[in-house]
């Protein structure tokens, strides 16, 4: 029998490819992401010489192997195109692996820390950084609302997302070991659901949930869903939409 997979492969590696010519100007996040794990790095100790991976390109550090879903994101940067949950590398071949928002889009994801772990050394240093919990809980009020509204059914609009509190024994059933998690909540402030989106397709995470709901998104429940979220607006005119990040890092053994 065929594994259910929540998302789309295909249809992230398209996604991944539009958003590098749409994420300038809308990098804030991704900037601020990459300043604490590079903090975190410092806290996590010295990893033994070698070889770095970094999986995600979007910023991409210099002088590190780099692996991305989007075909066009590596070649732009000298990396190598694939899914996480998939083995691209021998065992042992590199000291330092970081997963930079990424994780939150694999179908297998125990799969993918599982061969993380087997592509470091003895020692190496594992962290990730991606959106987890209870992230965009704004949106799925207003689009829930909506399609309660228009009736026919609630169809999917966001995928699963890892809970905070099981991301530790992700780590510890993979292998790794000295298992930490941490989560940020970051509060971003949208003038509407339209701008949202764009940042949202800015950076390659839309239309790639396998169960998405095809042409159902019509203009009069669409507009529904920018009443509903409008609803939240501060004094300003602008909605808070909180994204909940989770931090993760471990070695191997």
């Amino acid at each position: 029998m065929a594994q259910f997979e929540p998302f789309d492969r295909q249809a992230r590696r398209r996604a991944r490819d539009r958003a590098m010519g749409l994420i300038e100007g809308r990098d804030q996040m991704l900037r601020h992401v990459a300043n604490e794990l590079a903090e975190r790095r410092q806290l996590l100790g010295a990893a033994p010489e070698g070889r770095e991976l970094w999986i995600g390109l979007m910023l991409p550090p210099p002088g590190v192997v780099g692996l991305d879903p989007s075909p066009r994101l590596a070649a732009a940067h000298g990396g190598l195109s694939g899914d996480e949950d998939q083995r691209h590398f021998p065992d042992g071949r590199f000291t330092r692996i970081t997963a930079f928002m990424t994780l939150h889009g694999v179908n297998d994801l125990p799969g993918a820390l599982l061969l993380a772990r087997r592509a470091l050394a003895p020692e190496g240093r594992f962290q990730a950084a991606f959106p987890g919990g209870y992230s965009l809980g704004a949106v799925r009020d207003a689009f829930l609302a909506a399609d309660a509204a228009a009736g026919g059914g609630v169809p999917a609009r966001l995928g699963p997302s890892v809970d905070p509190a099981e991301a530790a024994g992700l780590l510890q059933r993979a292998g790794f070991v000295d298992p930490v998690v941490e989560v940020e909540t970051l509060t971003l402030r949208y003038r509407s659901l339209a701008d949202l989106a764009r940042d949202v397709r800015a950076h390659g995470d839309s239309g790639w949930l396998a169960g998405r709901a095809r042409g159902l998104t019509t203009p009069r429940r669409w507009a529904a869903a920018e009443t509903m979220f409008a609803q939240g607006a501060d004094a300003d005119g602008r909605i808070g939409v909180e994204v909940q990040i989770l931090y993760l890092s471990a070695r191997a053994p």
